[in-house]
């Protein structure tokens, strides 16, 4: 069942009483005082006894003047009212007839009126023609053409395109089928400023009273198109990291990415330092040069970068200069986007504009991020491969040539025992057995230790050297410990560091004579008068002794695996070199004032390594 229409009754409520009496439910009548009926929500029609209130307005719904006045029915037809005879109130469903069929005709007024203000407020082009021109067009298409009604009115669709679609959008139009699917195509729409802009039509055509009329809807395909190029651009920054060598070039492709293709020109990629205080910057935009001139390390702790680094959560900052974490509260910079790229560094995009960044940007710029962070990854799990590479094939140098010697020397002992029965040749055969041993040992060391260094904390460097002092034997050598320092390491690391920088010192001391390269014979030697002394340096330690030294046409060599005398295994310099690099130190071998070795070890410019 229908619902009732609703119908406020202007005029003696008396009156309007007795007309309700005679109605049924199909009819809701109430009582309202003239100038109230505009403010009124939910009435359907309007009703009036006698002629018609001078509150009438062109806002109010569907309304009837029940009239016998001829001057009365004269004035409501001027205002387009619909006049009945009062009589009708005599017949119920005469009068419920014309109440109804007010009603309806204002709801279909106010459907059209409502789909003609949605029509004309979406931002798609709408519009319906027949093989003349245009019937019908919404304001959308007025706007972006910057033609008027009277001109569009004089045109036809495929007067608006350009040439070189003409042609093709006629004959899409004539393909037209009324029981096909819609025809889409795309052509591009002329603006009032001389340009163009591409869109996507989609047309239907329907046959009605022997008339054909197409229809259709346009829609702005620009931002789609630039997503498009912009994903298959990335696309192929993605194959360019896949190939990248190492992570610098990772770091240089993705840069470039986000200048050339995400249009941020602002932007620099800043790797974490091996000691863990420092965001390096490793590539960056010629605007981020222009900009700042040197880019600076961040250090931890003191910027926005490095809480995004360390929480592994995107930072979005529309106002970077106000947040307490700016790296420069002082900076012309109003917006910044900052990624982590997993354990390696930050992305950062910055503009001189707040709110600089819309969705698509932080979108397209936090993938490039993801992308850069599995090559990186990629690219580091190389590095280490190839560094594994290298390390088996420095053990395959020792165990083809190093361990040759002493095996030799065993079978030669042996054959000797065996054919004279001299036992004393056996002792020969010991010899060559421990050092085969210590070749081994040495080469576990680089193998399972490598560069890996674990959590780092301060220590003192007096206190660590004196423990591994007690670990190595020294019968005889003196350790000095010199001015004391506090510096941030592994402590096992640095601990093994010293152990095999003692080794050399005191197996290689004045009386032995032998290159002090050499840390594996952990036998007992004559270490008289070897002073080994560690001490402070204006950025990092040293670790001096006075033995031979190492000529200084040797020493790049001498940090090579295997540079060795016949008593060494070679690997003594290089587990200090791999555990200093570890830390992010530097190294280097010097002559020492007494003209022994010194191995300087930089950790940084404070000292506190």
């Amino acid at each position: 069942m229908d619902p009732p229409v609703r119908v406020a009754c202007v005029g003696a409520s008396e009156e309007w009483a007795a007309i309700g009496r005679d109605l049924d439910e199909r009819v809701r009548l109430r009582s309202v005082p003239p100038e109230e009926v505009g403010a009124i929500s939910g009435i359907d029609c309007v009703l009036c006894l006698g002629s018609l209130p001078a509150e009438h307005a062109a806002g109010w719904p569907p309304t009837i003047v029940l009239t016998d006045d001829e001057a009365d029915a004269r004035t409501a037809r001027a205002a387009g009212v619909r006049v009945i005879p009062k009589e009708v109130v005599r017949r119920p469903e005469t009068l419920i007839a014309q109440i109804g069929t007010a009603a309806e005709r204002g709801a279909a007024t106010t459907r059209d009126d409502l789909a003609s203000t949605v029509i004309d407020t979406v931002t798609d082009v709408i519009y319906a023609f027949d093989e003349e021109g245009f019937i019908h067009w919404n304001d959308r298409l007025a706007e972006v053409t910057g033609l008027d009604d009277a001109e569009l009115a004089s045109m036809h669709p495929v007067d608006l395109v350009s040439g070189e679609d003409t042609d093709r959008i006629a004959a899409l139009i004539a393909d037209c089928d009324p029981d096909d699917l819609p025809v889409t195509t795309e052509a591009e729409l002329p603006r009032p400023d001389g340009r163009s802009t591409p869109y996507e039509f989609t047309n239907s055509r329907l046959d009605a009273d022997r008339r054909t009329v197409v229809c259709g809807i346009g829609r702005d395909v620009t931002e789609y198109r630039r997503t498009v190029w912009t994903l298959e651009r990335l696309l192929e920054t993605t194959r360019e990291l896949m190939v990248a060598e190492g992570r610098s070039d990772v770091a240089d492709v993705t840069v470039a990415a986000a200048d050339r293709v995400l249009g941020l020109t602002h932007t620099g990629i800043h790797f974490v330092d091996a000691a863990g205080k420092h965001l390096e910057p490793v590539a960056y935009t010629d605007t981020v040069e222009d900009s700042l001139g040197t880019v600076p390390a961040l250090v931890r702790g003191e910027c926005l970068a490095w809480e995004v680094f360390e929480s592994g959560e995107d930072g979005i900052f529309e106002g970077v200069h106000e947040e307490a974490g700016a790296h420069n509260p002082e900076t012309h910079l109003r917006s910044e986007m900052i990624f982590p790229l997993g354990s390696h560094g930050v992305l950062i995009i910055a503009a001189d504009s707040l709110d600089a960044f819309d969705d698509a940007e932080v979108y397209f710029a936090k993938l490039l991020a993801a992308t850069a962070t599995v090559a990186l990854d990629r690219a580091t799990h190389e590095s280490e491969l190839e560094a594994k590479n290298a390390r088996l094939e420095e053990f395959v140098g020792v165990v083809s040539h190093d361990l040759r010697n002493p095996l030799n020397v065993a079978e030669g002992a042996l054959s000797l025992a065996t054919e004279t029965g001299d036992l004393d040749h056996l002792e020969q055969v010991n010899r060559s057995h421990r050092r085969i041993r210590e070749i081994i040992e040495g080469l576990l060391v680089l193998a399972r230790e490598g560069r890996a260094v674990g959590e780092t904390r301060p220590v003192i460097l007096g206190t660590v050297a004196e423990e591994a002092w007690a670990n190595v034997e020294t019968e005889g050598a003196t350790l000095v410990i010199g001015e004391d320092r506090t510096v941030h390491a592994d402590r096992n690391r640095l601990t093994q560091l010293f152990e095999n920088a003692f080794r050399n010192s005191v197996e290689h001391g004045p009386t032995r004579g032998q290159n002090p390269a050499d840390s594996g014979d952990s036998g007992a030697h004559d270490s008289a008068a070897v002073t080994v002394t560690v001490e402070a340096t204006p950025d990092g330690f040293a670790i001096v002794d006075d033995g031979p030294g190492i000529p200084e046409s040797e020493r790049e060599a001498a940090l090579e695996p295997g540079y060795s005398t016949d008593e060494g295994t070679g690997f003594g310099l290089v587990i200090i070199q791999n555990i200093a690099e570890g830390h992010g130190w530097g190294l280097s071998l010097a002559c020492g004032e007494a003209g022994g070795l010194r191995i300087e070890i930089t950790t940084d410019a404070n000292g506190a390594g």
